[in-house]
């Protein structure tokens, strides 16, 4: 076995992140995952695909939603190289100026100027763009906005995703060529799932990749 200067466990947002920035700084990085590696057409088609969708080894399943029940909560976490990026919706929210501004922790600093860069720089990362699509759902959803009197907070969702072309392959859109090859979104719904499609931004394409 090789010799790492810093062992990482877990290959989701918070080890990928750190594993990047640390082989940029020189150092011998290791990352270890519970769950395996996956290629995009190893995804299920459906959540009921049960033995591909969820993580329960004892029972012989090795998917990649992992489920923690607790006595007053249930976690949903990923499992394999990517780990929660997986799995998770694509959603990708700054929190509003008056998350930065409670009173609890607003003396400490400007957390808003502190942070802005970082989010910038997670924003480039993971591709988050505007979702370019309005379904009848957000339709139905900016109405009820409208009804209730608070229309103007009604906002299509910053995403994770490639869009580009439906359907199309593109050279890598991000990182000048460094990074994979991908294909643009076809609006089919799985990105909980596993995305086969390889639109999904999961850290697998970016942070991990490089």
């Amino acid at each position: 076995m090789s010799d790492f200067d810093v062992l990482i466990v877990g290959s989701g947002f918070g080890g990928s992140v750190a594993a990047l920035r640390l082989v940029e700084k020189g150092y011998r990085v290791a990352v270890i995952e519970a769950g395996r590696r996956f290629r995009d057409e190893d995804f299920p088609k459906t959540s009921w695909r049960i033995r591909k969708f969820l993580y329960f080894p004892r029972l012989g399943l090795h998917g990649i939603q992992r489920i923690h029940a607790l006595p007053d909560v249930l976690i949903l976490a990923g499992a394999g190289v990517g780990g929660g990026s997986l799995v998770y919706a694509n959603t990708l929210y700054r929190p509003p100026d008056s998350y930065f501004n409670d009173r609890q922790w607003s003396e400490i600093t400007d957390w808003k100027s502190e942070l802005d860069p970082w989010y910038d720089q997670a924003s480039r990362m993971l591709g988050v763009e505007t979702n370019p699509f309005h379904s009848p759902s957000d339709e139905a959803m900016k109405e009820v906005a409208n009804e209730m009197g608070v229309g103007e907070t009604f906002k299509l969702a910053p995403l994770g995703v490639h869009f580009g072309k439906a359907g199309k392959v593109s050279a890598d859109p991000y990182f000048g060529g460094v990074g994979p090859e991908r294909r643009g979104c076809i609006q089919c719904g799985s990105c909980m799932t596993g995305c086969r499609e390889n639109a999904k931004n999961t850290l697998v394409k970016n942070y991990l990749y490089l």
